[in-house]
Parts: structure tokens; C-alpha cells; sequence
């Protein structure tokens, strides 16, 4: 019903109801007046109704235009040449929105746009601040962390006082990928840090990892398949107990083959790695090349190393069983005369979770090839008698360490660890024949990207001529991941 319609209505209406001549006028000017307001307010309706549907058809006519510019726009060569093949086709080709960054398959990862690839990095920044009984001699090594063959005996020890060390050649970078693929995932890790070169205040780069994996197959440089990472002590100091194994990466092909008994996850590992034979020679037998350690290296080997593992891994915790079969080899340039010797080497390595937290955590070392593997830069894998005869070394070695969470932010570590050696008689007095060590700890994580801690190291070397040296360094250490 139309206002002018209500108007009429509203007058039959009063029309028909009698009233005095004076009211009855004055309320027809009042429905008059009523009336007039209400066609303005009608056709103030319209015109707003008018200025919507031009707004409308503006804003439709814009975005069809938007449309049409997007789809037209002509993509950015990504060279001169490009850009002049372009121009002489005469066609423009159709530019795509760029991809979204999407989180990765993997936490802590994400997508590469345009990929399946999961990419993520991280590391950590530490300081390390050792103040020791006695200082190594010079800029050494042994300083920063614990090097048993650079501890002091007898004379040696003159001079060498209480010695600090600051440095944070510890800190680490790595970066790493994750690719689905129909041979399975295709994974990648490399990591850096800057223990590359043993002055204090010589911060080279040095290669940790980098290798890649695809399936159950694994290429390039990692940790040994003869060591058990899960049995490493938790310990401020880098180089760890004497007793574990030495922290050996090297470049190796390993293959991984999971498999189930009785209900019960496993693994079997077998591995080639890269082969190194490492001796000490008698002055007589006119070998000189000698590394810092004063070891020979001849690099002449023939064959990898062989490495096999077997990893159990119950409710309760993981143990491994690994054994390793090597070539020494030595070729006397003097006379060209070539030695080879074939050891071995077996590995027990667990860890036991007890009460809450809490975990136990071991290493037992025998073999007859292992001094390469053994505690860092200490024995030689075979040693030449003055006629440059080649003969292996046996060595062993063990380590027990156990960690106390006190609650969810504070741990402690107590281990202790020996390595000895079963040296031949006309071995050199300086060379070492056993040592042993003692780390314990107290460390603080408020949270998971901090770490402050407070550590006791106290080590004992004895040298094959019976002399002893000893140390005692408090390391103070702060690690903050990224």
C-alpha cells in the first residue's frame, strides 16, 4: 500500500467521524501535512536506494578490472635473455601468486614453497670457562676440554701453574630436510661448529655432520655405527668420560634394517667406514712423519672399515652390541716394505632408565684395533718396533654414569671412566698406558632453550714408564639453543 493510498484512507476515515467544523479543518491540515512529509521521505528512499545500486555496480566494475590486471600482468624474467625473448614473442606470460610458507611436515620445520621439502635449522651458542690445576703447556688443545695425553707428568710439570680458559668454539649450526618419496623419506643434516683448529683464539669452522639417508640406507659423515650416542654421559666437558668411546664422526654407508622379537623393537646396522691406521713408532725405526700426537699416519689403507650394531630397544631403555673388524696398514718407504694386520674390536653400550627420570648409562670397550676409536688422540692402533715390525695394541676401556633429575629443571650427572693398554716392552716411557677420570655435575634448564651448569673434571694419566700427572678443573657453562 502506497503513502498517498494511507493518506486517502485516513481521510474517508475522519470523514466519517463527526466533529466540529474548527477540529475537523485542522486535522485535515494536519493529514495534509502528514502526507507531504511522507512522499519526501519516500522519495528519499528511492534515491538512496539508487545511490546503493551505483555503488554496487562501481565496486563489481573494479574488481573485474583487478581480475583482468592480475591475470595479464607480465611475470619478471629472470635474466636479459629472458626478457628479450619475451618482448620478441609477444606474449606475456601468466604470473602465479607466490606460495604461502606452510609449517613442515616435521616440528620445528617448514615447507619450502612449491616443494614436499621440510626444512629447519637451529644450534646453540655456549660458553665454556674452565679454570684448571695446571695448564697443558703452550696453546693446546687440552685447555678448552679434556685431553688426557696433554696432561703433564714429572718434569713437565714445572713451570705449568693453575691455568682459566674462556672460549665458545662449542657453539654449533645445523641445518636439516625432510622429503617424502616413493623410496621413502629422503632426509639431510649438516652441522658446524668451531672447534676446527686448537688455539683458543682460533675460531675455524669445522665439519661435524653431513649426510643424507633414503630409507633405510645412509650416506656421508656421522657419528660411527660402532658408538652408542644413547650411552654418551650427560657432561659439561665435550670430550666426555676417558672410559666412552672418542665421539668419532667419519663418512661411512650404512644400512639400517628394523626388526621386531617378540614384541620387542630392534635393529641391525652394518656399515663401511672410512679407514684410518694410526701408529706410534719407535725413533730407530726411521719412521719421522708424526701428527700432533705423535702418531704416524700412513694413509695406505686398502679396505673400510667393517661395523656392525645391534640396537635392543625395550620399555626400559636401549642396549647395543657392536662389533668392528679393521686393516692396519703400513708401507716402510725406506725399504718398500708392506705390513697389514687384520683386529678387531667389540662394544657393550646401554642405557637404564630406573626411578622417574633417573638413567644409568655404560660403555665397555675390548679389542685389539680399537685405539683409533678409543678416548681421543691417546693410543695408537699398532705400534713399529726400532726394525719398523708393526704390531697392534690392545686396549679396553669402560665408563658408568649416572644422572639424577632433582626435579624438572635441575640434573646431575656422576661418571666415571678408565682406559688402559696392553703396550709392548720397548714402547717409549712418554707414551700413555692407562688414565682414568671422574666428571660430576650440577645443571639448571628453566627452560628448554637454556642451560646453566657447573662441573668438577678431575683426570689421571699414568705414562708407560710409570709417571703420573693429574688435573682438577671446575668448567663453567652456559648454552642458550636457537
Amino acid at each position: 500500500m502506497t503513502i498517498k493510498k494511507i493518506a486517502v484512507l485516513l481521510y474517508l476515515m475522519l470523514i466519517a467521524v463527526p466533529f466540529s467544523v474548527s477540529a475537523e479543518e485542522d486535522l485535515r491540515a494536519l493529514v495534509k501535512a502528514m502526507s507531504a512529509q511522507m512522499t519526501e521521505l519516500g522519495n528519499q528512499v528511492k534515491q538512496s536506494n539508487r545511490h546503493v545500486a551505483e555503488l554496487e555496480a562501481k565496486l563489481a566494475k573494479l574488481e573485474q578490472e583487478k581480475a583482468r590486471t592480475t591475470a595479464v600482468a607480465p611475470a619478471a624474467p629472470s635474466s636479459p635473455t629472458a626478457q628479450a625473448t619475451t618482448v620478441a614473442s609477444g606474449t606475456a606470460p601468466v604470473s602465479k601468486a607466490a606460495p604461502a610458507v606452510t609449517v613442515g611436515d616435521v616440528k620445528g620445520t617448514f615447507k619450502i614453497p612449491g616443494t614436499d621439502t621440510s626444512l629447519g635449522f637451529g644450534g646453540y651458542v655456549k660458553l665454556d670457562a674452565n679454570y684448571s690445576s695446571i695448564g697443558m703447556g703452550g696453546d693446546k688443545l687440552g685447555d678448552q676440554h679434556l685431553v688426557v695425553t696433554q696432561i703433564p707428568v714429572g718434569n713437565n710439570r714445572l713451570g705449568e701453574h693453575s691455568k682459566a680458559t674462556f672460549h665458545a668454539k662449542e657453539s654449533r649450526f645445523w641445518l636439516k630436510s625432510f622429503t617424502p618419496s616413493a623410496w621413502g623419506d629422503i632426509n639431510t643434516f649438516l652441522e658446524l661448529d668451531l672447534l676446527g683448529a686448537p688455539e683458543v683464539s682460533n675460531y675455524t669452522p669445522r665439519l661435524r655432520h653431513a649426510y643424507g639417508s633414503i630409507g633405510n640406507f645412509l650416506a656421508g659423515q656421522t657419528w660411527t655405527t660402532f658408538l652408542n650416542v644413547a650411552a654418551i654421559a650427560d657432561t659439561l666437558d665435550s670430550a666426555g668420560s676417558v672410559g666412552a668411546l672418542l665421539y668419532l664422526r667419519q663418512p661411512q654407508v650404512r644400512w639400517t634394517q628394523p626388526f621386531t622379537l617378540a614384541g620387542t623393537p630392534m635393529e641391525f646396522q652394518a656399515a663401511l667406514e672410512t679407514p684410518k691406521s694410526r701408529l706410534w713408532a719407535d725413533p730407530l725405526s726411521g719412521e719421522t712423519a708424526k701428527d700432533a700426537y705423535g702418531f704416524t699416519n700412513p694413509n695406505d689403507e686398502r679396505y673400510p672399515d667393517f661395523v656392525a650394531r645391534l640396537n635392543y630397544t625395550p620399555d626400559w631403555g636401549t642396549l647395543s652390541l657392536a662389533g668392528m673388524g679393521r686393516q692396519i696398514r703400513y708401507t716402510r718407504q725406506a725399504t718398500v716394505q708392506q705390513q697389514e694386520a687384520w683386529g678387531g674390536a667389540l662394544s657393550l653400550a646401554g642405557k637404564i632408565n630406573t626411578v622417574g627420570m633417573d638413567n644409568l648409562r655404560f660403555m665397555l670397550n675390548y679389542g685389539n684395533a680399537i685405539g683409533r676409536y678409543a678416548t681421543f688422540n691417546t693410543f695408537g692402533d699398532a705400534v713399529l718396533d726400532a726394525n719398523g715390525q708393526m704390531q697392534l695394541v690392545k686396549v679396553y676401556s669402560g665408563t658408568l654414569a649416572y644422572q639424577h633429575w632433582w626435579d624438572k629443571t635441575w640434573r646431575s650427572t656422576l661418571a666415571y671412566g678408565f682406559v688402559s693398554s696392553d703396550q709392548p716392552v720397548f714402547i717409549g716411557g712418554e707414551t700413555t698406558r692407562q688414565a682414568q677420570s671422574v666428571n660430576a655435575n650440577l645443571l639448571w634448564s628453566p627452560i628448554s632453550q637454556a642451560t646453566i651448569g657447573l662441573e668438577y673434571i678431575y683426570a689421571l694419566r699414568e705414562r708407560t714408564d710409570g709417571q703420573t700427572g693429574d688435573l682438577n678443573r671446575v668448567q663453567f657453562s652456559t648454552r642458550f639453543n636457537f
